[in-house]
């Protein structure tokens, strides 16, 4: 029943994170697999969101300081290949399906989105992937990247504002 209700905002997070399909499922597998281990320690059964999220957006961070370091990337030319369908795990609709046109428009939209999420740093594009697409406080955010709630609210703002300076042909 957790798997079916959170794996696919697990996912969007996950994949905003790496913009990547198959490090996504896989983090996200792996975090519910250590979720299901440590359920005992879990204090408060209310906290499981939060928790839950807190272990896919460092798993997925981790993914990416591992790719950093490495300092290659053999998926410059296949990023886009491996989109995610819409929708992806039961997500929302990308556009309305009886109108290709508005539907391909969505999808391009998305896509330039998660490139130019790639751009930010991790801890930065965590922070805004996790109010954005995970719908949390700043409270929540704070605890799960282990920062104040004002570096919270400073890194969202500065990828809202690159966002904004990077998206502005689609305006």
């Amino acid at each position: 029943m957790l798997v079916d209700r959170y794996q696919g905002r697990l996912f969007r997070i996950a994949y905003m994170i790496l913009h990547d399909r198959m490090d996504a499922e896989d983090v996200v597998q792996e975090s519910l697999v250590l979720a299901w281990r440590r359920l005992g320690l879990l204090e408060d059964p209310a906290a499981f969101s939060g928790w839950v999220s807190k272990i896919t957006t460092r798993a997925a961070t981790d993914v990416v300081r591992r790719a950093t370091r490495r300092a290659t990337n053999a998926t410059d030319g296949e990023v886009f290949e491996r989109l995610p369908p819409a929708p992806a795990l039961g997500t929302a609709t990308s556009g309305d399906p009886l109108n290709p046109e508005r539907s391909a428009l969505v999808q391009a939209q998305m896509t330039a989105l998660a490139g130019i999420l790639q751009t930010l740093d991790a801890s930065v594009r965590s922070c805004w992937v996790l109010r954005e697409v995970g719908d949390m406080s700043y409270r929540e955010i704070a605890v799960i990247v282990d920062a104040t709630e004002s570096t919270v609210r400073g890194r969202i703002a500065r990828a809202r504002a690159h966002i904004v300076e990077h998206m502005e042909e689609w305006r």
